[in-house]
């Protein structure tokens, strides 16, 4: 049951703003193809898979979107215009909200307002992590538990003090090759790896 984090540094947590960022510098519409590669497969989804998506551009609290395969609810569609939609509506409801308090939207999303260091503490308690790198091991020669977290980020690098955070929390480093990818790509590559394992 693999967990995905994927922290989207420009992505606006207003609803509005959110909408608006498509086409912008903050690309909000590359999250419609995470969520669709995370989640759908042909003629269904996958009940076991979670992911997480961090938006951080926000006047006070990250809202961490999140799409649970197992409780999955009605997206209105794979387009991008309605999965962007989705998570609009998600993010309409979670306005509001307080320093680490959670709200479930009626399509299913569960929003929290928890930063990205706060959710990796919590992951790591419970499942080994990863943070993807063209520096990191290789995915095939480290055989992560399909339990684990792997973690991504958008079209914007972590700083060394974030990485460095991370690394002291004990997650490690793994690589999918030399390219830097899109994390659409990755996600595909991750559960293709998993996939042909139970062959």
């Amino acid at each position: 049951m693999p967990s995905f984090v994927i922290r989207c540094r420009k992505a606006p947590v207003r609803a509005d703003r959110f909408l608006a960022a498509v086409g912008s510098d903050g690309h909000v519409e590359f999250i419609a193809g995470m969520i669709t590669n995370a989640l759908f497969i042909s003629k269904g989804h996958r009940a076991n898979v979670t992911l997480h998506l961090v938006f951080e551009d926000s006047a006070d609290f990250s809202r961490i979107l999140t799409l649970d395969g197992a409780h999955m609810g009605d997206l209105g569609g794979l387009s991008e215009q309605a999965l962007l939609a989705s998570c609009a509506l998600a993010l309409k409801g979670a306005e509001r909200l307080g320093k680490e308090q959670r709200v479930t939207a009626p399509n299913g999303i569960v929003v929290e307002t928890l930063s990205f260091e706060g959710l990796i503490k919590r992951q790591c308690l419970t499942s080994p992590c990863y943070l993807m790198s063209p520096k990191g091991q290789s995915l095939t020669q480290t055989r992560p538990d399909e339990a684990a977290t792997f973690i991504l980020t958008d079209q914007v690098p972590l700083s060394k003090n974030a990485l460095s955070g991370l690394k002291r929390q004990g997650v490690g480093l793994l690589s999918l090759g030399r390219n830097m990818l899109f994390a659409s790509q990755c996600l595909t590559l991750i559960h293709g790896h998993f996939d042909s394992a139970l062959d």
